[in-house]
């Protein structure tokens, strides 16, 4: 007697697709816990790091844009032009890094880094320079601290390595700002 043929593909397959939605819930699930609403491949602290990053970049072009634009009188124009183009390059690749782990960022200042801004444009012209300069400051000792922290901790080579590539070039921002601060 032949006993026929068992067809145990079917059951499988229904199997994997009733456990394929509760996977991708999951994954969503985290990745709406971190702020985030996209599946990220990252950790909490990864993704936030990246998030402030960007805005730190963000703010650190619009500023020296406003002072170009405003032609400061006692700053080096240079130390400004030099800060959108440096900052813009590093906020590029920030973002390519970003969307190869499913982190969506935003090309608009958040309400306090908005806050900070407004802050600065409001400064009349005889006080502007000091003011922006005074701002950078404080905003690379911030970055140069979470980049020089991503560069030891984070969990994900590909994060880690773009801290560590850019936490030199971030550390001479500082310095030259140092610089600049020093001799007004």
């Amino acid at each position: 007697m032949i006993i026929s043929h068992v067809n145990y593909a079917l059951p499988l397959s229904l199997a994997m697709a009733l456990a394929l939605p509760l996977a991708t819930t999951s994954a969503l699930t985290a990745a709406d816990k971190s702020g985030n609403h996209a599946a990220s491949l990252l950790v909490k602290d990864d993704i936030k790091f990246i998030e402030a990053a960007n805005q730190g970049g963000l703010l650190e072009i619009k500023e020296s844009e406003l002072v170009l634009q405003r032609k400061a009188p006692g700053l080096n124009q240079d130390f400004a032009k030099k800060m959108v183009t440096e900052h813009q390059a590093v906020n590029k690749e920030l973002s390519e890094l970003a969307s190869r782990k499913g982190v969506m960022l935003t090309d608009t200042l958040t309400d306090d880094m908005q806050k900070k801004y407004d802050a600065l444009a409001k400064t009349d012209d005889a006080k502007l320079s000091k003011e922006y300069i005074d701002c950078s400051l404080k905003g690379h000792k911030k970055t140069v601290d979470a980049f020089k922290e991503a560069s030891e901790d984070s969990k994900d080579a590909d994060v880690k390595a773009f801290a560590a590539k850019h936490l030199p070039h971030l550390q001479a921002h500082l310095d030259e700002v140092k610089r600049i601060e020093d001799a007004q």
